[in-house]
């Protein structure tokens, strides 16, 4: 069952990895939904989700060891794996967006300390090499915490980058920050969680009961801070125009407030769930439609008032859905961010026995 099961996940990133390349290579933005208005979409939407649930799968790992006494465990081990790959397809997710993914490498040639994606370059490049450290040498808790300080100093570059550079009316306050780092938390313990059940489901039966207690209390945090977050917006006009309309829209309230909070909760809470995947994937799939509807109704204000209404084009529209080729990307990473983790994970199990 697992074999098919990784063969399965293989075949889907595959088959997204084709379609990436076709995009950047072949047919650029034709292929995708993006117009004057709306120059981001679904891809940045799980670029974000990604980065944080990178963070939040490390500090759940921090999490795992200080309970056992600072040991690195298995459950450590995999939450470090999950980390890297979700980091990995989060950068692969913007690097497809952008179109030019090589041209990135030249941040790292002529780097701009004033900007916060330069930080955040350099901080991802810094992770790396600590989860290599983790991986191959014996200094596992050093690596471990470095890793843990990095991931706060990249998601904190990353919110700032939405918040506070591109700053569009819904993103600019001191509460998107705060709920990068909220979403990261719930998205990293569902994202060990899932992993560990398809790779090391052992590791899961023996500590299992610490990711359903990060995953509650982070989705807890969450909703409290999108909360706190409409309530404040409600006298700011155009941020409430946004945030509202945010709200109303089906993949907020359906799949993330209903799908990806609700229901996992209430799964969790059951003494027994006949599918161990299905709160982990509810989870991710509500945080998935939260990052979504956050890029997609930053965007969803007119630059100027009646400025869609005076120009008619295809691309002259605030209206966004993904389009086949989006989806497809997006399926076939999602994917290989278990297989990859599982396989990982295996040999490393391996190397063990």
């Amino acid at each position: 069952m697992k074999k098919q099961l990784n063969v399965a996940l293989l075949v889907l990133f595959a088959v997204g990895i084709v379609a990436a390349l076709g995009k950047v290579f072949v047919w650029g933005e034709s292929v995708t939904n993006y117009g004057a208005y709306t120059p981001w979409g679904l891809w940045v939407g799980l670029y974000a989700l990604l980065v944080g649930a990178a963070a939040g799968a490390v500090w759940t790992g921090v999490y795992c060891a200080i309970r056992q006494g600072g040991r690195c465990g298995q459950l450590t081990t995999v939450a470090m794996v999950t980390a890297g790959a979700s980091l990995a397809i989060g950068l692969a997710f913007i690097g497809t967006d952008l179109g030019k993914p090589l041209k990135g490498f030249s941040i790292f040639l002529n780097p701009s300390f004033s900007s916060e994606l330069a930080w955040a370059s350099w901080l991802y490049l810094a992770f790396f090499a600590c989860l290599a450290g983790y991986l191959f040498t014996n200094a596992k808790k050093a690596a471990l915490y470095l890793a843990a300080l990095v991931a706060v100093g990249f998601l904190l570059a990353e919110s700032l980058f939405f918040g506070g550079m591109v700053a569009r009316s819904l993103w600019h306050t001191y509460l998107t920050p705060l709920s990068f780092f909220t979403s990261g938390l719930a998205g990293g313990s569902a994202l060990v969680w899932l992993v560990g059940l398809t790779a090391n489901p052992q590791a899961v039966d023996e500590e299992g009961y610490i990711l359903k207690r990060a995953v509650v209390i982070a989705l807890a945090a969450h909703i409290a801070v999108e909360a706190i977050h409409l309530v404040t917006a409600l006298g700011e006009g155009e941020k409430a125009l946004a945030i509202k309309n945010m709200w109303a829209s089906w993949p907020f309230w359906g799949l993330f407030l209903i799908v990806g909070i609700a229901l996992p909760v209430a799964l969790i809470g059951k003494k027994e769930c006949r599918l161990d995947t299905a709160p982990p994937l509810l989870v991710l799939l509500g945080l998935a439609a939260y990052k979504y509807s956050f890029v997609r109704f930053g965007f969803a204000v007119e630059p100027l008032p009646g400025l869609s209404a005076a120009f008619h084009d295809v691309r002259l529209s605030l209206a966004y859905t993904p389009s086949a080729v989006e989806w497809l990307v997006s399926v076939g990473f999602l994917a290989g961010i278990v297989w990859m983790a599982n396989l990982v994970i295996a040999k490393i199990l391996a190397r063990q026995v």
